[in-house]
């Protein structure tokens, strides 16, 4: 079972939105997946109760619940756990940064968030985990999105090619409990998601 968890020092990242997201295109790919919702928030699960479809499973579990959640959907055949992990430079973070196999930063572009980026990147290294940016909520063609990208660059972990761009679809999807590939197939939210989900499982097979 391969273990991903979104992981952002920022709030408002989009952590939350690309792990449902992602979670519903690698399902469409023949994996079988959970979410685990390890953010107080629990946006996700919120997400799930608003959901039709018996699928992904979504699981609320702290930090300190990690382990038995994993342990539990290993048992259950799950192949891809997706970690939707807490906010901020909670300690809680590191303890899910090791247990993840790849563990994805979304950065919007603005200076807040690349402020938050080098803790981040700490807690990556901490962990001896592959990590990887991506480019979240980017308004359309955007000068900043170049500027991000170049800046995310000089950290030495992969910049995930692409971005999301911020497009109503993903809000709109969210709110009936459903996901871009799903509520709007053929748009361009859904060509990106399942494109960032080509890269995930591409690097998770080179491991």
């Amino acid at each position: 079972m391969n273990v991903i968890a979104f992981l952002s020092q920022k709030g408002g990242s989009g952590k939350t939105t690309l792990s449902v997201h992602t979670a519903v295109a690698a399902e469409a790919t023949g994996e079988r997946v959970c979410i685990i919702d390890a953010d107080p928030q629990e946006s996700a699960t919120a997400w799930s109760s608003a959901r039709e479809a018996p699928t992904p499973i979504v699981a609320t579990a702290q930090a300190g619940e990690l382990e038995a959640a994993l342990k539990a959907a290993k048992a259950e055949g799950i192949t891809l756990a997706v970690v939707d992990s807490p906010p901020h430079a909670a300690p809680s973070a590191g303890q899910i940064a090791r247990r993840a196999d790849l563990v994805l930063v979304p950065v919007r572009p603005s200076a807040f968030d690349l402020a938050a980026v080098p803790a981040a990147v700490e807690i990556i290294k901490a962990a001896r985990v592959r990590g990887a940016f991506i480019l979240s909520s980017c308004p359309f063609r955007a000068p900043e999105i170049a500027e991000t990208r170049a800046a995310l660059e000089g950290y030495g972990l992969p910049v995930i090619p692409g971005e999301i761009t911020d497009r109503r679809a993903f809000t709109r999807a969210v709110t009936t409990g459903s996901a871009v590939t799903e509520f709007e197939a053929d748009g361009k939210a859904a060509e990106e998601i399942r494109a960032l989900w080509a890269w995930i499982k591409e690097t998770l097979e080179r491991r």
